[in-house]
């Protein structure tokens, strides 16, 4: 909090560290106020903002921030750059989470599913999708 702040109208990257920083802290607004007027030129941009907006939307039961982070999720995921990487398919499978279409995402979590075998946030994800669907044996 003593380096980022002075920076972020000089570096791009400080001003989105510190975005990050407050969503480890669970400073939702705080990342939210940041982030809001930003106009997202990469993927990455794209995707640390649609991850804000959907935080800061269910904090607030906001329907509209939740669409937002949909759209911002599906421009990542769809564009032709992005589509075949993992985090474009992550934003895909994010996308259609929150639209609760989860026999879809389940079609992109299982494509990328062997590169996070022993993360428990995916697993929670992946297991959350598959309950959606009624596969309950594979949710265990």
């Amino acid at each position: 909090m003593q380096t980022l702040p002075p920076l972020i109208d000089v570096f791009p990257e400080a001003k989105l560290n510190l975005v990050i920083y407050h969503l480890k802290k669970e400073q939702v607004a705080e990342a939210f106020n940041l982030i809001k007027d930003i106009e997202p030129t990469a993927p990455r941009e794209y995707i640390l903002k649609g991850v804000v907006y959907a935080m800061y939307g269910q904090a607030q039961d906001s329907r509209e921030h939740i669409k937002t982070a949909q759209q911002l999720f599906q421009l990542v995921g769809a564009s032709s750059t992005e589509c075949d990487t993992i985090p474009g398919r992550q934003c895909m499978a994010s996308c259609f989470y929150l639209l609760k279409q989860f026999d879809d995402v389940l079609v992109y979590l299982k494509s990328i599913r062997n590169y996070f075998q022993t993360d428990d946030d995916f697993n929670w994800n992946y297991a959350i999708a598959c309950a959606y669907t009624g596969d309950f044996k594979e949710a265990e």
